[in-house]
């Protein structure tokens, strides 16, 4: 039997799915009492205090006696356990349930200890849980007082989610909720500032400086106070033109390509029909495979070289080391953190967990034009979190397997290479040794091809 209690808006109780009804006002009262304790015993006298105030009736012991009642009634009824309410010594407890309340509290704990993105994602989920105002209908004194704590906590909910929103770069899907946001709460300095980040950040400085000066305005009207010390130098470093975000790392890793290369027109054509930064939605993924010594990471080098101008946000290239006899194959969480360092991120910020890693990693390719080369993979499961999460980005893959897994599941395009013809070998052995010594040696040379 799953029960659920909510708080978070008009109280509400489920019982596997199904509302039932509470009662009346003083019934619903003392449940949200209750609730509001957490699992303690609530003495009778603190229930007259939180449901009936400074004047109580007579005959209010029997009252809270019939509120009890009828709650248990309610959920025998439902087919839930009446019990869940305890009788313990002069009062009542609430045994453990299920409280929106608390799940709010648990996202937060999470958040706190996740990555952005993911923290991000988690905060909106927390917020997400209100369906309006707390223990909305129940007016009294206990419930204003409950009410205004869970709404500062949303309040609080809000401006964290907003502070990993602006820590990932998105500045502009901001503006409108931070907008309807401080034009609801005009006296939160933290959310007005968020909002004159996210204006000065989408190019819109004149607009954060309004912001800031009907900011000052509502605090000197209604609470005769100046801004505090924060939006003040924010307002100094956005009129300096210096509240935009730091400077992008643009990682140029790519190794330097051989001088001789020849052949192999018809795998670069391949190469070069992948959809590349603004072609598309997906993001491109091409496994190039053969054997060893065939020529697969030159080839990949090749084409990097010849796009790096379509990827200027940066190009990332990692030796995972599949088919090293002399090393293990690389770990994905390494070369995670070795991407992450070098796309800018300080090694502090760098979660410990693989899941967390890839989450920091997607959300910092998010929205930029990156090439990644992942030569010597020895899986896909060794290459799949390295994958960014969606275009502009392209990867590279070179492999001895050919990697059906990604070409299943990412669509991965697959070229496969055999050793050069013999006419491609005589080209490439002309560009190394030259035209006169292969002339002159015509023996050696057909022997090294």
């Amino acid at each position: 039997m799953d029960v659920r209690f909510a708080i978070l808006g008009p109280l509400d109780v489920t019982v596997d799915d199904r509302r039932i009804h509470l009662g009346g006002a003083r019934a619903q009262a003392t449940l949200a009492t209750l609730l509001l304790a957490e699992g303690r015993v609530v003495p009778v006298e603190q229930l007259v205090d939180q449901v009936w105030g400074d004047d109580p009736p007579v005959s209010v012991r029997g009252q809270v006696a019939i509120a009890v009642h009828t709650l248990r009634k309610a959920l025998r009824e439902a087919g839930a356990d009446p019990e869940l309410i305890e009788t313990v010594g002069p009062g009542y407890r609430l045994r453990a349930a299920h409280l929106d309340a608390r799940e709010v509290e648990c996202l937060r704990d999470q958040a706190r200890d996740s990555a952005p993105e993911r923290g991000a994602d988690l905060l909106r989920s927390a917020l997400e849980r209100w369906r309006g105002p707390v223990l909305a209908g129940l007016e009294s004194p206990g419930m204003r007082a409950a009410a205004s704590r869970w709404e500062e906590l949303r309040l609080a909910t809000f401006e964290d989610w907003a502070e990993l929103s602006l820590a990932l770069g998105r500045h502009r899907e901001l503006v409108a909720e931070l907008t309807g946001f401080v034009g609801g709460h005009p006296l939160r300095e933290r959310a007005r500032g968020q909002l004159m980040l996210a204006l000065a950040r989408s190019g819109r400085q004149a607009d954060a400086l309004d912001v800031y000066e009907r900011g000052r305005e509502s605090l000197a009207t209604e609470l005769g106070l100046d801004p505090g010390q924060s939006l003040r130098e924010l307002r100094d470093a956005i009129l300096r033109d210096e509240a935009s975000p730091g400077e992008t790392v643009r990682p140029a890793q790519l190794p330097p390509a051989a001088f001789a290369f020849t052949g192999r027109g018809p795998e670069l054509t391949a190469l070069e029909q992948l959809p590349l930064p603004g072609d598309g939605r997906h993001l491109p993924v091409c496994v190039i495979s053969g054997v060893a010594g065939v020529g697969k990471t030159e080839l990949a080098l090749q084409w990097a070289h010849r796009m790096v101008d379509r990827f200027p946000d940066g190009q990332l290239f990692a030796d995972l080391r599949g088919h090293d006899g002399n090393a293990q194959p690389l770990p994905p969480e390494a070369v995670l953190a070795r991407f992450l360092r070098a796309l800018g991120v300080a090694g502090e910020r760098i979660p410990a967990g693989l899941d967390e890693r890839v989450a920091l990693y997607r959300s910092t390719l998010e929205g930029r034009r990156v090439l990644i080369i992942l030569d010597n993979a020895v899986s896909a499961a060794q290459v799949r979190p390295l994958l960014p999460g969606a275009a502009p980005c392209c990867v590279v893959v070179t492999s001895r397997s050919r990697l059906g897994g990604l070409v299943a599941h990412q669509g991965a395009r697959a070229i496969g290479l055999d050793v050069l013809s013999p006419e491609e070998s005589e080209a490439l052995l002309i560009l190394t040794a030259g035209v006169d010594r292969v002339a002159g040696e015509p023996a050696a040379a057909a022997d090294l091809d």
